[in-house]
Order: C-alpha cells, then sequence, then structure tokens
C-alpha cells in the first residue's frame, strides 16, 4: 500500500511538472507572435495589442477627468518610414538592408523611454508610441531621431526616415481616442512627408 501511494505521488510530481514545461512552452511561443524577428520590436499584431492597454488606461482618465476635473494623461504617435531601404538592398544586398534596419531600431530605442512602445509595421515602416507626453515633446522626440539616423552609415550610406507626428490629446482639434484612427492620421502625416521634396522630414498632424 505504502508503495502505490509513493508510487502515485511520483506519478503526480511528474505530472505537474510536464504541465509546467508546457505552460512555459506555451507562453514562449505566444511571445514569439508579437515580436519581429529581426529587430525584436513589437510586430504589427503586437504593437495594437501593446498600445491598447494604454488606451484603455486613457480613456480611463478622460472619463475621470470629467467628473472631477484633473489632469489626464495623453498617447502621442510617430510613424516612420526608412528612406530608401530599397537602394541598399539593391546596391549593397539585403545583409546591408538588415543592418540598416536593426541600426534604426538601436536608435529608436535609445530616443525613448523603457516604458514607451516601438513597433516594426512592415517592412521599412515603424510606429512609436510615446506614453504621456504631447504633441511638442513628441516633435523632440522626432528631431533627436531623425538627427542620430544621419549620424549613422551603412556600407558609407547615410540613413533618414520620413516622421509622421499626431498626438491623441490636442487642444487645437477634437480628442482622437481611438488607436486605429490614431495611427491612421500618423500615416497620413508620414506619406505626406515621404511624398514631399527632400528626405528626412517631419509632419505634424
Amino acid at each position: 500500500m505504502k508503495e502505490t501511494i509513493k508510487k502515485l505521488k511520483k506519478e503526480i510530481k511528474n505530472f505537474h511538472h510536464l504541465v509546467e514545461t508546457q505552460k512555459k512552452e506555451i507562453n514562449r511561443l505566444s511571445s514569439l507572435v508579437d515580436y519581429d524577428f529581426l529587430t525584436g520590436l513589437y510586430n504589427r499584431q503586437g504593437f495594437i495589442r501593446e498600445a491598447e492597454k494604454f488606451f484603455d488606461e486613457l480613456r480611463g482618465e478622460l472619463k475621470r477627468k470629467e467628473r472631477r476635473k484633473v489632469s489626464f494623461k495623453n498617447f502621442s504617435l510617430i510613424f516612420a518610414d526608412l528612406d530608401n531601404l530599397k537602394v541598399i538592398n539593391d546596391e549593397y544586398g539585403h545583409k546591408a538592408g538588415d543592418r540598416a534596419l536593426k541600426a534604426t531600431t538601436q536608435i529608436f530605442k535609445n530616443s525613448v523611454r523603457h516604458f514607451d512602445i516601438i513597433g516594426r509595421w512592415g517592412g521599412d515602416e515603424f510606429v512609436i508610441g510615446l506614453v504621456g507626453i504631447g504633441e511638442k515633446e513628441t516633435l523632440e522626440v522626432a528631431k533627436k531621431m531623425k538627427k542620430r539616423l544621419k549620424s549613422a552609415k551603412i556600407n558609407g550610406f547615410g540613413l533618414s526616415a520620413s516622421f509622421g507626428i499626431i498626438t491623441a490629446i490636442n487642444k487645437g482639434r477634437e480628442n482622437i481616442l481611438n488607436l486605429y484612427e490614431l495611427i491612421e492620421r500618423a500615416d497620413m502625416a508620414m506619406y505626406k512627408a515621404k511624398k514631399s521634396k527632400g528626405k528626412g522630414l517631419i509632419i505634424v498632424h
């Protein structure tokens, strides 16, 4: 009887270990779904998932402000498109293009705070969510990114990006409390910068 109980306890322990191992593997695989393999940044899905958390908080803060007249947070977006990535790929190969993407990633990460959100939107596009700051501060962040990109070289080829900026809470217009609308408008501003003459332009929506 004792041997049977001992054997049963061992089997239960082994079963618990197997369950924990499988849980860890499931969590590991789930996390991979939200990240870009090359840069290690959030991919489009991961960025949306993470940014929505801050938007939920922002909407809650706005409701509380309406009730008790206190200040509330903000959320700003920078939509960036790396200029001439196709040229780098065509002239120096895709490995050089990958280095350009990784260098851009590092510059963007070093230009924001640890709790801000950075994602690779796809191809040569990046989206940066800045928590709790307005238009003026966001513009300064974009200028810092632009300056640092200019100093970076890939095979002697200088980097630059076109930037579109928008802020959720802005006194000059109606608040935008829908993340997808905010992203769309930031993308429109970036596209306008991209189509303007010159490289490395910043457009504020």
